[in-house]
């Protein structure tokens, strides 16, 4: 049973409070390991890659080039921050918005300011190439609940030009096939369902993942540059589900080295 008008539902609610005291306040208080990142402010290494796929260590191209420095801590996953090649931080994310917004809080505290996340997302339109075609969201749809807590609500949030762009230029330069447009962000893992889905279409969405409009939010109150490259992992239909078959490590590698040119040019 519903109950109340929903304009007063609690996710609508916004107010201009900033949580930057409280949050500065609980980080100063010697919880979280912040010294593990003394070497990277002496640096002055201020960007990072968000990295969403699981097995990073089989990129071995990469991997070996990166030293542990940090472990991000959620209720239930522990994920490692790494340096990669003293150029820039490469941290893996547990799934969802509310778990790669706290990886973001923490590391803007030790000055990261430019953020570009990548990994997977599920295809919803029928006419793309999802073997051979990578995805640049220009904006999101807020279908997710963390962005609410952030900003004021909107049905969408955009990501940053500047990344969009340097991203176009990296994709060039390695010879992908790239598509731009708007994602749909959602974090019910099995609420993809046809007439949604369906919605979704109709407003320009072409992908589905769980982390896009989150991580535009939280960087946005914060005032720090994002953006986002995704490839394809199965085609979302509204009339059912199809899996893609790839190889995972040698798309991964290629992703993130992608990645690796385009936030060392912001």
């Amino acid at each position: 049973m519903i109950l109340g008008d929903i304009k007063d539902a609690p996710i609508l609610e916004f107010d201009e409070d900033s949580a930057r005291e409280s949050k500065n306040h609980f980080f100063q208080q010697g919880k979280k390991n912040f010294g593990a990142f003394d070497k990277v402010v002496e640096m002055g290494i201020d960007r990072c890659i968000i990295f969403l796929p699981r097995s990073f260590n089989e990129c071995k191209d990469i991997f070996c080039k990166c030293e542990k420095i940090y472990e991000f801590k959620s209720a239930s996953t522990i994920s490692p921050v790494y340096l990669y090649d003293n150029k820039c931080l490469i941290a893996l994310c547990p799934l969802g918005g509310p778990a790669a917004g706290n990886l973001v809080e923490e590391l803007s505290y030790v000055g990261v300011n430019k953020f570009i996340a990548c990994g997977s997302c599920g295809c919803i339109v029928e006419d793309i190439d999802i073997h051979n075609t990578f995805f640049i969201p220009t904006s999101a749809i807020r279908d997710e609940g963390l962005s609410y807590h952030y900003i004021p609500a909107s049905r969408y949030i955009e990501t940053n030009k500047n990344v969009i762009k340097v991203l176009e230029e990296s994709l060039q330069k390695h010879h992908q096939q790239y598509i731009l447009g708007r994602t749909w962000t959602i974090d019910a893992l099995y609420r993809e369902t046809p007439s949604r889905t369906a919605r979704r279409i109709k407003e320009g969405a072409i992908g589905v993942e769980m982390e896009c409009a989150s991580l535009a939010a939280v960087t946005e109150y914060n005032a720090l540059t994002f953006g986002s490259l995704f490839y394809f992992t199965d085609l979302v239909s509204t009339k059912g589900w199809d899996w893609r078959l790839y190889d995972k490590v040698e798309l991964r590698t290629r992703l993130i080295n992608i990645v690796v040119d385009a936030i060392m040019s912001l």
